[in-house]
């Protein structure tokens, strides 16, 4: 009978010890997932546009103080090939910077969308400058567009034709507040990336709202002109 006593004594010992090992593991596994879900770093990317010409020691600051993408201006608003891109797309990638685009600002009233775009590749290509996307910059109701919706997605459609023809990836710059006037309900830039501007001061897209038939944008432009490294920027994110 004390040997039966015993017995069960013994038993219901293991199995506390037992259970109480099982809530430590599982009191361990909830802190250790706790600490992970917590402790996970949040990536994200800053870069810059800029549309002067820029040292590669500038860049090398820029680097320094976190912008690991550039986008530099190819072609100006007065119809002509920007004389600084290719140097200064050279001395971003010489700097270390992880992605380097160009972009062009078209000039409506220069006519002629397509040679605006072969231009501007042509020179890039003549000039051997390695870049990733060519961005157009899509802005300036009333000042750099006509006054006509359709006049202006023609000549936007002109541009696009161009650069699919050239092989070039292509994505858009601007905002609901560029875009609407100057195209109306014209959606014929949204199958390609959307860089949208707006100077609120957060790295985030939580401010964004659908237009021009984009859903959701891959680029965020936060701030304006910022004089940092010897160089004149705007600051950009992306998630």
């Amino acid at each position: 009978m004390l040997e039966k006593q015993w017995y069960q004594r013994r038993v219901r010992g293991i199995n506390k010890q037992l259970s109480n090992k099982m809530k430590c593991s599982f009191s361990f596994l909830a802190l250790v997932v706790a600490l992970c879900y917590f402790s996970a770093p949040v990536f994200a990317t800053y870069g810059l546009d800029l549309s002067q010409a820029t040292s590669q020691s500038s860049f090398s600051c820029l680097h320094n103080n976190g912008y690991d993408f550039a986008i530099v201006r190819c072609y100006q608003s007065v119809g002509r090939v920007d004389p600084n891109c290719a140097s200064s797309v050279n001395n971003a990638w010489a700097a270390g910077l992880a992605h380097v685009d160009v972009y062009l600002f078209p000039c409506f009233s220069c006519g002629n969308p397509a040679g605006q775009v072969s231009a501007t590749v042509s020179y890039l290509r003549n000039n051997n400058v390695k870049f990733g996307m060519l961005w157009f910059d899509i802005e300036g109701p009333g000042t750099y567009w006509g006054s006509s919706q359709s006049a202006n997605a023609n000549f936007f459609a002109g541009l696009v034709s161009e650069a699919r023809a050239l092989g070039v990836t292509i994505g858009i710059y601007t905002s609901a507040s560029q875009w609407n006037p100057i195209m109306g309900g014209y959606t014929g830039g949204s199958p390609y990336p959307l860089w949208y501007a707006h100077y609120d001061g957060s790295a985030s897209f939580s401010d964004f709202s659908a237009f021009g038939g984009w859903t959701k944008p891959s680029i965020k432009q936060f701030a304006g002109t910022t004089a940092i490294c010897s160089a004149g920027i705007d600051k950009n994110w992306y998630p």
